[in-house]
């Protein structure tokens, strides 16, 4: 009997000693997964940021770029209109004075896109989509026949694309006498090698006038 006894009492000691180690490596199993689902997940949230970090700079790059080009396109259009209506209010003057600022002449008459118009105090203003002042000026350098507008501070490549619209351009075709860009003045018909040539002096640092009778 004591032999029996004996042999029980091993063989549920080995047995328990068997489910102990089984128990143990299921934990320690269980352990590696929760580590292994802790660590997956962490890489899976970083992947997540960095992939949303590069979508929202993208998505910022194509804004600015889209709202550069629509800026630019107002500017030109601005231009055009400033010019359109220069024409307008002195159509049949005998000339359109000696250096004379015609903004308040032309504001009265309505010449000044809401968009562009600005009042400091009493003087009415001119600002291009970028910020900068613009110029209208009657008979820039006592040519009395002629009447100069002029957009400062934009950078190069508004200074260049702005130019470009009037490269080629002649007075008989399009009325513009020349160009100044960066006190440089370029007589028409201005090339693109010029505007390029001419346009760099930086960030918002440019100054570009067109000339026209």
């Amino acid at each position: 009997m004591d032999g029996t006894i004996d042999s029980g009492t091993r063989d549920g000691a080995a047995s328990r000693r068997g489910v102990a180690a089984r128990r143990g490596a299921g934990s320690l199993r269980r352990l590696g997964q929760k580590r292994w689902r802790r660590g997956f997940s962490l890489f899976g949230v970083l992947l997540g940021l960095t992939l949303a970090a590069v979508a929202i700079v993208g998505a910022v790059g194509l804004y600015n770029a889209a709202r550069e080009s629509a800026n630019r396109s107002e500017a030109l259009s601005l231009l055009n209109q400033l010019r359109a209506n220069v024409e307008s209010v002195y159509a049949g003057a005998p000339s359109y004075g000696n250096n004379a600022d015609l903004i308040a002449t032309i504001d009265r008459r309505g010449g000044i896109p809401d968009s562009a118009r600005v009042v400091s105090g009493s003087t009415v203003q001119i600002r291009h989509p970028f910020g900068g002042l613009v110029t209208v000026t009657g008979g820039p350098g006592g040519a009395t026949n002629q009447f100069r507008i002029v957009f400062n501070d934009v950078d190069d490549e508004v200074c260049a694309a702005m130019g470009d619209a009037y490269a080629g351009r002649t007075r008989a075709r399009a009325g513009i006498v020349s160009m100044v860009v960066n006190a440089t003045t370029l007589a028409s018909p201005v090339t693109v090698a010029q505007v390029t040539a001419n346009c760099d002096d930086g960030a918002g640092a440019n100054d570009i006038g067109f000339t026209f009778g």
